[in-house]
């Protein structure tokens, strides 16, 4: 298959949009966070679907595709998306784009169709897109969106590949930090970005996950117990870093290690700007970052005081 631009993709839509449904295309972004109530739905409903279909062991997005009737394509289409979900004649076809998110069994392409997964089972979702009032439309699965409805087939998705019971447990009884992550990220099939963001929200200690593009701070991800200590803003330009920092080291393009990231110890002070150096919030934490690839760096602080 020819390779597409993402404005290629975006004016074909439209083009077949019209001709389907005679108007153009108008699909509003929303920019709110999710709200509590909304994310324990869908929460709930993650792990009742990996329940059902995958009561033991890891979570095969593509088995529940098929028993869903699902069908499913792995293509090459540039930039143009991650993964997307369609409906025509009343039945769904996910694509998949080998270029962004690999071949089937990779933890970005299981990832990605569990993303699509959670935009046909949650309802408003699959209704809309049934309904023709929310068309196909382009998936990048990287945490990163502003789009209500992607952000919720985020949190669908790292539920469903990662579900609370097993995750915990496992988590439990592997080492802290990275290289507990990266075990977890095996056992289950996962990217180390979405195992992060788990790792930090079963508040098995005081943590962070941070992730930074190549160019700019793109997020963050805190455990409760680092948000109830009142360690929450976080350095957001690598410039204010030291320049010896794990994190510093790692957007600069070094080669980590042999165990695959950089790590070093650090303090509050250094990464959390409302704490004063010295003061007694001002504690010990382990700063670890690994390079991402071509989607940047993960950095990871903990710490075992409580």
């Amino acid at each position: 298959m020819a390779k597409i631009s993402s404005r290629q993709f975006d004016d074909n839509l439209r083009r077949r949009y019209r001709r389907r449904f005679g108007k153009a295309l108008d699909v509003p972004a929303a920019s709110t966070r999710l709200a509590r109530k909304r994310r324990e739905e869908i929460v709930e409903l993650a792990q009742a679907v990996a329940g059902e279909y995958c009561p033991d062991g890891r979570v095969e997005p593509d088995q529940i595709a098929r028993a869903k009737q699902i069908t499913m394509s792995f293509g090459e289409y540039g930039d143009s998306f991650d993964g997307m979900l369609e409906h025509r004649a009343g039945r769904y076809h996910i694509f998949c784009n080998v270029e962004s998110a690999g071949f089937a069994d990779s933890p970005r392409a299981r990832f990605t169709l569990a993303h699509e997964l959670g935009h046909y089972y949650i309802d408003e979702h699959r209704n809309a897109l049934a309904a023709g009032r929310a068309p196909m439309h382009r998936s990048v699965c990287e945490y990163e969106s502003r789009n209500l409805a992607e952000q919720e087939a985020d949190l669908f998705a790292a539920h469903l590949l990662l579900p609370q019971e097993r995750f915990v447990d496992k988590a439990r009884s592997v080492q802290p930090g990275l290289a507990g992550i990266l075990s977890l990220a095996e056992t289950f099939g996962t990217s180390l970005t979405s195992t992060a963001i788990r790792y930090a929200e079963a508040n098995l200690l005081p943590c962070a996950a941070i992730k930074w593009n190549w160019n700019h701070y793109a997020w963050k991800k805190l455990s409760s117990a680092a948000f109830a200590a009142r360690y929450r803003r976080t350095v957001e330009a690598p410039e204010n870093l030291p320049p010896d920092s794990p994190t510093t080291r790692a957007l600069a393009h070094e080669i980590p290690p042999a165990r695959g990231y950089f790590q070093a110890g650090t303090t509050a002070a250094t990464w959390f700007p409302r704490v004063q150096e010295g003061e007694f919030r001002d504690i010990i934490f382990l700063e670890q970052a690994i390079p991402l690839g071509r989607w940047g760096v993960l950095t990871f602080l903990y710490t075992q005081e409580k």
